[in-house]
């Protein structure tokens, strides 16, 4: 046919162009008259991009956009035989087993879809293709708020919108309206008016199109309950758990939202909790302090909110005392107690203890039925009313537990003497018991003070000892305060002793001294000083009186002073003042060693050493006599016999109090 019409055009010079047009299309006609015959199909030609020869088919779609599972129909005109669909044609030849001779389609998932048509005219084949967009069916995603007033708040989630053109909201009272997806995302509000029907079904119809023309779309429905308007929530149950934690439970409606107020510094603050409907608050707070609470409730939209009645803690208190133990607390204050007071309940060990107690003022009970040893732990409730309509409402308050052992023995006598020596630079301390009243198993609580303060601080129990001796101090640089308290059994206990401390014995200078005045016996108060004076041969006492200073005789050629303090047959001893000199003793140049009792000894003279050695050296160096005793010197005797007149020499070793050496040698004359 081309050849021809080129073979036409050329002889158009010749042929007129009527009978031109004519002769193509007698050509045309006889042609298709012709005897069909089979084209090749080409498996690697996409037939809607390139048709290889092939002729125009044709059809039409009812609808080229559509949801998923919604069915499109194809339309072929009558010219067409051998029709054939492909639905979802890849573009790679027109492969047999994917067509279907039915024109109706049906997708399950969105996307762009070309639909290809296979046919034949007057036995030739013929193809034509057209897109088909199938869009997704997702329902919107939203959540109801019920708003007192009888108003509704819907709040969408906006990642499921996804592009629908309109959306008409159904609020299931006769009202639909159409929003855009911007007044959608604004969460819209409606009002229902006031009917009996307080349960309402909202819809969201998703629109491809619009409200008058739909393509196809997805609807999502909820119920909602109405909500009227919000009631005061009420505190049941405020109770201390421990002496840091404080749970309230509470009553509201089943989906108002709360808050949880507590007072701090006589104002209402935020605790920054919250539930809805419902619950119980926990709240770390010091619960040994009153503490002070609101609730507050908001309808969903926080459009109107409703305080609860203001519920205070109460703190109880428990001492045991012997056969007794008295439980104390504050009189509850909170506002509501002077008209809406109950009762208070003493509870010991879970269990109530005696009758409820109707005043409100009343701030005590005692519990005499107590055993030695039992731990028993008391909690105080009070029953306070509500300000509520509804007078079968009322608040539980509960106090954290308070926990004592119980007493319950014979008291003993006043605690006996205590007194407080020095020893070795460290306290001693003895205690004598009371005469009567005294179990077989008791305890001695020892406390310490600096001397002049009176924070006593305890440093040793003793478990039926009387004497305890403090190695943890130094008595030589100051003097210090003991304390002790009797506790006999089943945990009876005396007062603590007054103090009683050590005498701190100083020095500022050769001459004198001074100790200090405080008592080392208690009660008992000090009667006679007496200054002990220490030398190489005796030990020695001169009493004093009641004076604490004392000046030293320029005679005195002792090392060591201490004072002793005594108070009727009592005694306790300072710490020791040595005083470092030099040994300064005087020997003789020589003795005459003939009986006359005058000058018969080498010995030396005014020694008070600690330690004494003292050698006798013939003149050839030989040791003719030796001592450690410095009481007894050389009679001018060797092994028995007189020795020889004449010079010996001596060497003398003195170690003193102080721990220094003193060594003298010389010579001495041996007269007879």
């Amino acid at each position: 046919m081309y050849i021809l019409q080129v073979w036409l055009a050329g002889a158009g010079m010749r042929i007129g162009a009527p009978i031109r047009r004519l002769l193509i299309a007698w050509l045309f006609v006889c042609l298709h008259a012709l005897p069909s015959f089979a084209q090749t199909i080409d498996p690697n030609n996409n037939y809607c991009n390139n048709s290889n020869g092939a002729l125009q088919g044709e059809f039409t779609l009812d609808n080229i956009r559509v949801c998923i599972d919604d069915q499109i129909r194809a339309t072929a005109p009558l010219t067409l035989d051998e029709i054939s669909y492909i639905p979802d044609y890849k573009g790679a030849g027109i492969p047999d087993n994917s067509l279907q001779l039915t024109g109706i389609f049906k997708y399950s998932t969105a996307g762009t879809y070309t639909i290809l048509q296979k046919s034949t005219i007057n036995g030739a084949l013929a193809v034509k293709c057209r897109t088909v967009t199938v869009l997704p069916r997702d329902p919107v995603q939203f959540t109801t708020k019920a708003c007192t007033g009888r108003q509704v708040t819907l709040q969408v989630n906006a990642a499921t919108l996804g592009q629908y053109d309109t959306y008409v909201v159904s609020w299931g009272d006769g009202t639909n309206k159409e929003l855009t997806r911007v007044e959608l995302e604004a969460n819209p509000q409606h009002a229902y008016a006031a009917t009996s029907n307080n349960v309402r079904t909202i819809t969201i119809e998703a629109v491809y199109g619009s409200l008058n023309n739909v393509t196809c779309s997805s609807r999502s429905s909820q119920q909602v309950a109405l909500a009227s308007d919000i009631s005061q929530p009420v505190i049941q149950a405020l109770t201390a758990v421990d002496n840091g934690t404080i749970t309230l439970q509470y009553q509201v409606g089943a989906a108002s939202p709360v808050q949880l107020y507590q007072k701090v510094n006589g104002s209402y603050v935020n605790t920054g909790q919250q539930f809805t409907g419902p619950a119980t608050f926990t709240v770390k707070t010091d619960a040994k302090q009153v503490q002070c609470f609101k609730i507050i409730s908001q309808d969903v939209c926080g459009s109107n909110s409703i305080p609860s009645d203001e519920v205070c803690s109460v703190v109880a208190d428990a001492q045991a005392t012997n056969k007794k133990n008295t439980v104390n607390w504050q009189a509850y204050a909170g506002p509501l107690a002077q008209s809406q007071f109950k009762n208070y309940q003493v509870i010991r060990n879970d269990a109530p203890l005696g009758a409820a107690i109707a005043s409100q003022n009343t701030t005590t009970y005692s519990d005499t039925d107590v055993t030695c040893g039992t731990q028993y732990c008391y909690r105080l409730v009070a029953t306070i009313g509500s300000s509520a309509t509804a007078t079968s409402t009322q608040t539980v308050i509960t106090s954290a537990p308070a926990c004592v052992t119980g007493i319950s023995g014979t008291v003993p006598d006043n605690l006996g003497t205590v007194v407080v020596s020095v020893e070795n630079n460290h306290p001693s301390i003895v205690t004598y018991l009371p005469t009567t009243g005294v179990p077989p198993n008791y305890t001695l609580v020892v406390s310490r003070a600096d001397a002049g303060s009176a924070a006593f601080t305890p440093i040793t129990t003793l478990a039926s000892q009387t004497s305890y001796v403090d190695g943890s101090v130094d008595a030589s640089t100051k003097s210090y305060c003991y304390q002790v308290t009797y506790q006999g059994g089943c945990g009876l206990e005396l007062p603590p002793s007054q103090p009683a401390c050590t005498i701190l014995l100083t020095s500022s200078s050769i001459k004198s001294m001074d100790w200090t005045s405080a008592s080392p016996f208690t009660p008992d108060a000090v009667t006679d000083y007496s200054v002990e004076l220490i030398d190489s041969v005796s030990t020695r006492e001169k009493s004093v009186g009641i004076t604490t200073h004392y000046d030293r005789s320029p005679s005195e050629v002792v090392y060591r002073y201490r004072i002793i303090a005594k108070s009727g047959s009592y005694i306790s001893y300072s710490n020791y003042q040595t005083f470092e000199r030099e040994d300064r003793f005087t020997l003789p140049t020589a003795f005459t060693p003939n009986g006359d009792q005058v000058n018969d000894e080498f010995l030396p003279k005014g020694l008070y050493a600690e330690r004494f050695l003292m050698h006798i050296y013939s003149r050839w160096g030989d040791v003719v006599y030796s001592t450690t005793d410095k009481t007894k010197g050389w009679d001018g005797m060797v092994n028995g016999l007189p020795a020889s007149p004449g010079q010996y020499a001596y060497r003398i070793e003195v170690i003193d109090i102080s721990n220094q050496t003193i060594v003298r040698t010389g010579a001495v004359l041996l007269i007879r």
